[in-house]
Order: structure tokens, then sequence, then C-alpha cells
């Protein structure tokens, strides 16, 4: 069949004799059904109805000269005439230009409305015009008619999708340590992408008593900390009052439409007074809140429709519920830091040594200055080091990290264990412990604390002073007077240093000695000691100057050339090596103005301080005292 012998589709003549008129009633109807501004998907669809009815006038002459009716009866029963448009018209009825346009304030139900009555129109004009299409034409009518509801509706939806998968993704990237300007700045880029008819926004958090822009697009940025809105005024701080989004249709008349929805905060705005907008159309804000609490105010707007659609304000509400999540994210994180930085100046500041060690790894995460002294002496201790690094390998240190260990996975809770331990330079330490696990409102230990305090001064000077009180009580006690001085050597030798003898030389026959040992390798070289008497007495430059000065001397660091100067030969030197001293005070004993003799004390584990020389003298006093008791009583006893 020749092109022009195809039948005529009665339906494709009416459209493309009477769109004209089709397209004037309906515009008369739209005005009519919603007076005012026309929304933009008006708009889009009376631009695009001459090319939909040419394309659907095309489409039916194709169909009727398609849908000749099968021979058969049983066949005509079950032939459809037509298949879908949707095979004919792959790409959007509308177009895609047309389907941007609505997305300027798309409302679904909005443009169902629009295209019933457009339908309504085409219908009555048939009626008049007397036009008959048959059911094929009228089926292929009003699918087109439902197609162009259907496009914008899909494509609105998926952008919808996108916009909200967006928002999840800066809500996610606001589980790190992102500064909230950039976040909310982000929202704030997504709401201008996707919704099209956004002019401008502005995200304002509370600061104190009035709310400042963190995030805008459309809005000086350069203004932005010189404008403030008070929470009672202008369009924010209706939105701040009814604590619930607040829409203006058309926000150029009113009042409350100033500058970027509020009215400035006094001279801390940097304007006297702020003009009201002749260019706003559609303004809504909504309040941020977190568990009711306010955070800050969303506003958006725009000069291109009075009124935002249903999926635009959800898309608000959603962009203003993670601006206020994030938010407080945001502040709690800097209430955090200054809490823990206010924690931290206070442990610093704490006489006692402070650790906190995480309940997992056991790794240091925080310790104060002290704790750095004690455990590390003058090194820096490096933070959020596992405790192992702190303490060194010895049993002792090892003690200290059973304890943080049995409160971080026992949750015991240990107070004030002495234990001794290696600093860092070496030194021997005595410390108090304490430690007691941190737990979470459910009860699991999160963290452990350790304290500690470096009684090691405490303790020696204890141990001085009841050393001296021991001596003060031999001196009054007991009438057994070289019984006494041995006394005060034990006290000198087993409870105040390693090691003490006294060499006894008082002028009236051969030196002899008198020596008391802690250390079992120190009272293994007695006999070797004792054999050949005395230990220092003699000649030698350093013991004559101890003697004349008369008072006691401390040898903080015995180097084996003091040793040989000192030595009485090559036996004598080297049990003074097997020694192996650290430290030793040399007191020399004298009465009434004549020598008695030598008293030293030495250490082998730790270093002797001048501090020590205090005890040291008293105990040579207390022997000076006794060797001249048992003097004057060997004297009366041979005048009797």
């Amino acid at each position: 069949m020749a092109p022009r012998d195809l039948p005529r589709s009665p339906l494709a003549v009416f459209l493309r004799a009477h769109s004209a008129e089709i397209l004037e009633a309906w515009e008369r109807a739209e005005r009519r059904r919603a007076p005012g501004e026309q929304s933009p998907g008006y708009i889009a669809l009376r631009e695009e109805l001459p090319s939909i009815f040419a394309r659907l006038a095309e489409r039916l002459e194709a169909a009727v000269s398609a849908a000749a009716a099968p021979p058969g009866d049983q066949e005509q029963d079950a032939w459809s005439g037509v298949e879908s448009v949707s095979v004919e018209f792959p790409e959007p009825l509308l177009g895609f230009r047309v389907l941007d346009k609505l997305r300027d304030g798309f409302e679904l139900e909005d443009v169902a409305a629009q295209y019933s009555v457009l339908r309504r129109c085409v219908l009555r004009m048939l009626e008049r015009t007397g036009t008959q299409p048959s059911w094929v034409e009228m089926t292929i009518l009003h699918e087109v008619l439902d197609q162009v509801i259907i496009d914008p509706a899909t494509r609105s939806a998926a952008l919808r999708e996108r916009a909200l998968g967006a928002l999840d993704r800066v809500s996610a990237e606001g589980m790190g340590n992102v500064h909230i300007d950039r976040l909310l700045r982000r929202l704030v880029e997504v709401l201008v992408e996707s919704a099209r008819s956004v002019d401008w926004a502005v995200m304002l958090l509370l600061e104190g008593e009035v709310l400042r822009i963190r995030a805008g697009i459309g809005v000086d940025e350069a203004l932005w900390g010189l404008r403030a809105y008070r929470l009672a005024e202008g369009f924010v701080g209706r939105v701040v009052r009814e604590r619930r989004p607040v829409a203006l249709r058309s926000a150029a008349p009113d009042p409350l439409a100033t500058d970027a929805g509020g009215g400035a905060a006094g001279p801390e705005s940097g304007a006297q007074s702020e003009r009201p907008s002749d260019a706003l159309h559609a303004l809504y804000g909504v309040p941020m809140l977190s568990e009711g609490r306010l955070v800050g105010v969303t506003v958006v707007s725009s000069r291109r429709v009075a009124e935002f659609s249903e999926g635009d304000r959800l898309l608000f509400k959603k962009a203003a519920e993670r601006a206020a999540a994030l938010a407080t994210q945001a502040q709690l994180r800097e209430q955090l830091a200054a809490e823990r930085g206010r924690f931290e100046a206070t442990i610093q500041r704490l006489p006692v040594g402070v650790v906190v060690a995480e309940g997992t790894s056991g790794a240091v995460a925080l310790n104060n200055r002290r704790f750095a002294e004690i455990v590390r002496g003058p090194e820096e201790t490096p933070s959020n080091a596992p405790l192992r690094t702190l303490l060194s390998e010895t049993d002792d240190d090892q003690r200290a990290r059973w304890l943080l260990h049995r409160a971080l996975h026992g949750g015991e809770t240990v107070s004030r264990d002495e234990m001794e331990f290696v600093r860092a330079d070496g030194e021997r330490r005595l410390g108090s412990f304490s430690v007691a696990p941190v737990r979470d409102a459910d009860g699991r230990i999160t963290a452990a604390v350790m304290t500690v305090e470096d009684v090691t001064e405490l303790r020696k000077a204890e141990r001085a002073r009841q050393i001296l009180i021991d001596a003060s009580a031999l001196m009054a006690e007991s009438i057994d007077h070289d019984g006494t001085i041995e006394q005060v050597v034990r006290l000198g030798g087993e409870r105040f240093a390693d090691l003490c003898a006294l060499d006894l030389d008082d002028g009236g026959g051969a030196p002899r000695l008198v020596a008391s040992a802690r250390l079992p390798e120190a009272r293994a070289l007695l006999p070797r000691l004792l054999k050949h008497p005395p230990l220092l007495l003699g000649d030698t430059a350093s013991l004559a100057e101890a003697t004349a000065r008369r008072e006691a001397t401390l040898i903080p660091l015995v180097t084996d050339p003091w040793l040989q100067r000192i030595a009485r030969g090559p036996e004598h030197l080297s049990a003074l090596r097997e020694l192996g001293a650290r430290s030793a005070i040399l007191v020399p004993l004298a009465a009434r103005g004549r020598k008695l003799g030598l008293l030293s004390l030495w250490t082998v584990e730790r270093e002797l301080r001048q501090d020590d020389t205090g005890v040291a003298a008293e105990l040579g006093r207390f022997a000076s005292l006794a060797i001249e008791s048992a003097r004057l009583h060997g004297e009366a006893a041979r005048a009797r």
C-alpha cells in the first residue's frame, strides 16, 4: 500500500487541527485551578505541548496503519491492537530540557493535576468537534498522557535518591575528624546541586545568643563573620521560635525576608539595618535540632519559584537533620578535647606520677611528666608507648607491669604497693604503686590508671632516723662497750650501707678491724679483709686528707685508680676490687683531740649522696663515744 493510501487517524487529524485551541482551553482552566504565579511544571509543559501533540499525531498514524485486525474471531478476541507507547518512544516524551526545568520545584501532585486538566480539555474538544477516534487511538492518547507524568516523576525520584546518598556520604565523612565548616559546606553543595530552584542556601550555627553563618552558597562569604542573627528576630527568629520548618510562598513582600532570612544583631553585624529583599520568592527555614536542643538553622531561598516542592522540602529537612547531627558531634569532640586538655593539665600538676593505659592493648594513652621523671629519669617518656618500654626488665619492674595487667584484665584495685624498680639511668629506686581499673556505663573495663610515688628518699630518711635512734639506745643501755662498737658497725653495714668497716688505731697497739656486711658477696670477703687489717688506714694522700679534715668525706664514685692508691698490696687490692663498690663515705674518728680510727661505709647497689654523709657522721660519733667509753672503762678497771 502506498503512503498516500495509508488509513488516516481521525485523532491525529484532530490534534493537528485543534492543538492551539486545546492549549488555550487548558491555560484558562489552569488559571482557575491555581491562580497566581504558575509553577515550573506548568511553564515547562505549556512550552512542550505543541511538540508532544505533533509526536503523538505521528504515532497515531503509524499505529493505525499497523493495527489491521486478525481475520479469525478467536484471534480478534485476544488482539490488543498496539504495543506500549514506551516501545515507540524510548526517550522521555517531554525531553531532557523540559525534565531539567521540572526539577525547579517539581511537585508530583501539582503535575498530575495539570495533566488531568489537560486530559479533560482534549476529551471535551473531541466531543465538541464530533471526532470519533478508535479505541486503539484512545489507548495511545491516554498512555502518552500517563507517560508525561511518569517520566518527570521517575527522574525526580532518581535525583532525590542520589541526593540522599550524597547526604549519607557526607554524614559518614563526619565520623572522622573533619572540620565542621567543611562538612556543612558539603551539605549546602548537595542542596544546591539537587534542588535546582535554590538560589542561595546558608547553614547557621548557634553561638551563645546569636546564630552565625558557617556555610553558604550564593551569600557573600566575606560578610559571614560580620553577620549574626538574634534568636528572636526576623525569619530566622520565627524558625527558632516555632521549632519547626517555616515556608513563605512568596517572600518578596514579606517583611521577614531580610538579608539571609533574619535581622542583623546590632553592631556585631556590621550594618545599621537590612532592607527587605525585593527578589526573594520561595523562602524555607528548618531548625537544626539535636534531641530537642537548638543547634542551628538551615535557610534556602529561590527567585524562580514561589514555593519549594514537597520533595525539595524533604531534602532540606534531611540536610538539616544531618547538619544538626554533625554539628553536635563536632561540639562533643570539642568538649572532649577541652575536657582532655583540662584533665591533662590537672595531672601534669600532680606531685605523683600518673599513667593511663588503654584497656585493649595496654598501651600508655596518657602520662604526666612526674611519671616520666620517676620511672625514666631525665629522659622524656614516649607518648602512647607500651608500659614495657617505660620500665626495665628486672623482676621488680615486671611486678609493676603485672599490677597494671591485673587491673586491666582482672579488675583488681591495688593501693600503695611498694617495690623497687630500676630507673632508665640505672639507679634503683623505691616506688609506691597504686592501680585501679576504669569502667564504662556497662561495667566493661576500658582503661586502667596507675599512680606512683617515689618514696626512695622518704624511706631512706626513715631508715636513717631509725638507725640513729637504735644507735642512741645502744649507747644508753649497753654496758658492754666492745659489744656496742660491734653493734654500731652492724647498724652501718646491714641497715645503712652494704658494708661497714671500723679501723681502730688508738695508738695503744696494732690496728684492729671490725666489719659487717649486708650482701652475701660482701660477707664472703670479710675473712680476707679481716686477715690483714687495717682496711683503709694508711699514708695515702686521700686518706690522710680525710683524717685531717675530721669530717665525713663522700667518694661518690669508687674508681679502680682510687682503689690502687689506697690498697696496701696485691691481695688487698684484689679484695677491694671484688667488693665492686660504687660509692663510699669515710668518717675519721676522734675524741678529746686524739685520733681513734676511721669508719668507712660502702655501697654496691646504689650511689651514696651528700645527704648520706650526715647519717654516716652520726654513726661515726656513736662509734667514737663507744671507743672512748671502752677506753675509759678499761683504764678504770686497771686502776682498781
